[in-house]
């Protein structure tokens, strides 16, 4: 039963017919599947120690003999940290370009995947045929959760094959059965009327690109005299759609009566949370191929699935051949929004509230760049737009001993006389509610620039 990949049905308490990539698994309860996880984990873990030179490694002082019988008992193995893998792939030879985590041989791999490299330069991972089916299947559930469907026409509007949300978006768009769009790279006034022409019903794209589409879906619609056949949009790749505003902006901007927010990590599988029917958090829809946990990023304790709890999500893949992971730290740090749903579905619900990589530090107060991005657009929503920016003087910048230089996009309903006056109501409710400083700029509406890819809310002066 596990290992059937056909969509299943079910009726809900209200007689709603319900739809499933994994039914089994999906509506299992929770602790069910995390203890049928802990028995894969425990049969890979000896065979992966011979295949992996990191792992040999990591686990040096592992007791080997220890049985995985659920996963608290992860908490006796170490955590795999970005930075190894970094240094792992620096010891790439001819035979392993993938470096010391590559284990297989050459010949069985099939595909290479690319990080995106915003917090440092790209990693890369390989894939063997089997790894490309367990993606394929994951992203699908993923996207299968999120409303996609066979009957659908997708665009795909990630640009590049080689990163995370490139081809194995694409391949998963084609499991499911729908039709493939790839729009990606073209211009984007090209995206927006072959959209309308091939009658799209469902879009893919990052948080910032989809606030994007809407400055000029109407105005092609009206050149195009094709009407907007746009359902279901899907938006990830970065935080955002836990604002109202921003959900409200998209959603009315586009047209669409389904706006579901997605989440991955290219180091483990690309697309592995998304939101149901429900629109209230996005699930884990990878349970049959990756184990998440949620720590204490400052302890690295285990934290309870438990509504209201936040801290860092953590993966271990277990049928993974290629590149596996075992307790990879993301750095993503998650608010947990529930742990049942109407939908049916088991698995903890939660949205994405930053990442260690992006923290900032003025005067010794941490703060999170999407801390202040989400005060301002909420605070001033009538008179900001959802794009905002905050400057950094190098790369490797974390402290800040002078106000944080944040630029934010006026509303076209606000004049312009008014921007001096916003700018600093903007600043003193920074510093009251985050206990920050900042120094506000605001600007005309389409200021910032905009990516069909990550449009990053950090940037460095001179390089954007």
């Amino acid at each position: 039963m596990l290992n059937e990949l056909a969509t299943q049905h079910s009726d809900d308490t209200r007689g709603r017919k319900r739809e499933y990539w994994n039914e089994v698994l999906e509506t299992m309860p929770w602790r069910e599947v995390e203890r049928w996880q802990a028995q894969r984990i425990d049969q890979m873990l000896a065979p992966l120690r011979q295949r992996s030179d990191l792992y040999w490694e990591l686990h040096a002082d592992v007791d080997l003999e220890r049985e995985i019988r659920s996963l608290a008992d992860l908490s006796d193995l170490p955590f795999t940290m970005k930075d190894h893998i970094r240094d792992a792939q620096d010891r790439a030879s001819e035979s392993e370009p993938f470096g010391a985590n590559q284990s297989v041989a050459l010949a069985d791999i099939v595909q290479t995947v690319s990080s995106s490299g915003t917090t440092g330069r790209p990693l890369y991972y390989a894939l063997t045929a089997s790894d490309v089916e367990v993606w394929t299947d994951a992203i699908a559930n993923n996207f299968f959760t999120a409303g996609v469907r066979k009957s659908d026409v997708v665009a795909h509007l990630v640009g590049l094959p080689m990163v995370a949300g490139g081809l194995p978006y694409a391949d998963a768009f084609r499991r499911i059965g729908a039709t493939l769009c790839w729009l990606g790279g073209f211009p984007t006034e090209r995206i927006l009327r072959e959209m309308r022409r091939l009658r799209t019903s469902a879009l893919l794209a990052t948080t910032s690109f989809g606030i994007y589409l809407t400055e000029q879906w109407d105005a092609v619609g009206r050149e195009t005299g094709v009407p907007s056949a746009l359902r279901t949009v899907l938006c990830g790749g970065e935080p955002g759609l836990n604002q109202p505003e921003i959900r409200e902006r998209i959603t009315r901007g586009l047209g669409i009566s389904q706006l579901r927010e997605v989440m991955g990590l290219g180091d483990v599988i690309s697309a592995m949370w998304g939101e149901c029917e429900e629109h209230d958090g996005m699930h884990f829809n990878a349970q049959k191929h990756v184990a998440v946990e949620l720590i204490d990023p400052q302890t690295g304790a285990t934290v309870p699935w438990e509504a209201g709890a936040t801290g860092e999500l953590v993966y271990t893949t277990f049928a993974r051949d290629a590149t596996p992971l075992v307790r990879y730290r993301s750095r993503d740090h998650a608010l947990v929004i529930g742990t049942d749903c109407r939908c049916g579905r088991t698995s903890p619900r939660i949205r994405c509230i930053g990442r260690t990589d992006d923290m900032l530090i003025y005067k010794g107060m941490n703060v999170f760049p999407t801390a202040i991005r989400d005060l301002i657009t909420q605070r001033f929503a009538e008179d900001v737009g959802p794009m905002v920016r905050i400057w950094k003087e190098r790369a490797d910048q974390v402290r800040f001993d002078d106000p944080i230089a944040v630029d934010v996009e006026a509303s076209p309903r606000l004049d312009a006389s008014a921007y001096a006056g916003l700018a600093t109501a903007i600043a003193q409710a920074v510093r009251a509610q985050l206990q920050v400083r900042i120094e506000a700029k605001v600007l005309e509406p389409g200021s910032l620039p905009r990516s069909a890819y990550k449009n990053s809310l950090l940037a460095v002066r001179g390089s954007s």
